[in-house]
């Protein structure tokens, strides 16, 4: 794996926060400092740095004298993080039905039929890659510096357990792209409950599906 330029600690995060969001570093996965660090061609310090930044993330943790490991998938977590994220993306969703000006949704009003287009390829992936992609950018609707950075720490789990939703049932993208055009013209139209709802019912449906798998992973061990 080639690592070059700045922030490279960022950049084994990402790397290593993609592997365990996609399931290749299992939950409860032990990361070995020196042999993590050989097969990146990078230092133990570079790696720890990009440790604390995948438990900032609440990708793994980081225990005295034992090490990193990735964070397990429980019924709880799963529970906690769709229940409290999504009242803040509810939130985010009514501002920007309310708040939203010109040059501001245009990108929004793109991601519907790229998403349309990976499906009808069957790049299933890639359009789950593409919505956190997109994501980010709609926290400055948020006009929240708290909000935007909660949910901001939020994401790379929310990415790891929707990605296990999508493996679950692939059936889940085509439910998540009728509500995005439902969440598109609700916010267009400053439908801003409405919106809210949207995204709503997305968590609430992605949630069942995680919750599912999970059953199924605890009854097949």
């Amino acid at each position: 794996m080639p690592l070059k330029a700045t922030s490279l600690s960022e950049q084994i995060a990402e790397h290593l926060g993609d592997r365990i969001i996609r399931g290749e570093l299992a939950p409860g996965a032990k990361l070995p400092e020196s042999e993590l660090a050989k097969q990146l061609n990078v230092s133990t310090n570079s790696l720890r740095e990009a440790f604390r930044v995948l438990e900032g993330r609440h990708l793994i943790e980081i225990q005295p004298r034992r090490g990193a490991r990735v964070c397990e998938v429980n019924e709880e977590q799963v529970r906690e993080l769709y229940d409290f994220l999504f009242l803040l993306l509810a939130q985010l969703a009514a501002r920007a039905a309310e708040t939203w000006q010109a040059g501001e949704v245009e990108e929004l009003a793109k991601l519907v039929p790229q998403l349309e287009e990976r499906h009808a390829h069957g790049d299933l992936a890639g359009a789950h890659q593409l919505v956190f992609q997109w994501l980010p950018d709609m926290l400055r609707f948020a006009r929240n510096t708290y909000m935007a950075r909660t949910i901001s720490d939020m994401i790379p789990l929310l990415q790891r357990y929707s990605f296990i939703a999508l493996t679950e049932e692939t059936t889940e993208f085509d439910v998540s792209i009728t509500i995005f055009q439902r969440l598109l013209g609700n916010v267009l139209m400053r439908k801003a409950d409405d919106a809210a709802a949207a995204i709503s019912e997305y968590g609430e449906n992605q949630c069942r599906i995680v919750l599912r798998a999970i059953a199924k992973r605890s009854a097949a061990a």
